[in-house]
């Protein structure tokens, strides 16, 4: 708060100053006041290569891991494919050191259309249902089913008895479907 001494002696108030175009005196904080928060201590230009850029043909990236698959079928439609295959690459990095040889954006965009398959959700018929299974078979679902799981879906959502039959004979015995 400004006192009619501080006017008297000269010194121009804040508003003042700003109101004549002149940005006015900041105060400096202390050396101590202002912590920097760093996750990493090491300065970048004093880091080596983390890891290895496949530069021919011979030194080809690895494939990705069970992990690796699951991650990138949880995130790849809600994240940015350059900024998965950063992630990928760190993770790989952490795994296997600096000599890991990183995942290409090449790689990545074959395994996001490998599992992308696209299942036509609209529908009821029989088409679709073959399709839905079919998808479940390949990525190995369809094998964790058994009669205790329908049993137990069939008590969390009040299935009928013929509702469970009908899921029975097709998720059990449904081999040809």
């Amino acid at each position: 708060m400004r006192t009619q001494k501080d006017e008297a002696a000269g010194s121009t108030s804040m508003l003042t100053a700003m109101l004549a175009g002149a940005m006015p005196a900041m105060p400096t904080p202390d050396p101590g006041a202002v912590r920097q928060h760093r996750l990493d201590d090491s300065s970048p230009a004093r880091r080596a290569a983390l890891a290895v850029v496949p530069t021919n043909p011979a030194q080809k990236p690895s494939g990705f891991t069970a992990a690796d698959k699951a991650l990138i079928r949880k995130v790849h439609g809600y994240m940015a494919p350059l900024q998965l295959l950063g992630i990928l690459n760190e993770r790989l990095i952490c795994d296997q050191g600096g000599s890991a040889v990183l995942y290409t954006i090449d790689q990545l965009k074959a395994e996001i259309a490998s599992v992308t398959t696209a299942v036509p959700s609209s529908g009821n018929d029989w088409g679709t249902l073959r399709k839905l299974l079919a998808k479940a078979r390949r990525e190995g679902v369809l094998d964790q089913i058994n009669e205790q799981v329908i049993n137990d879906f069939a008590v969390v959502y009040s299935l009928n008895q013929k509702q469970v039959m009908t899921l029975k004979d097709i998720l059990l015995n449904g081999e040809d479907a």
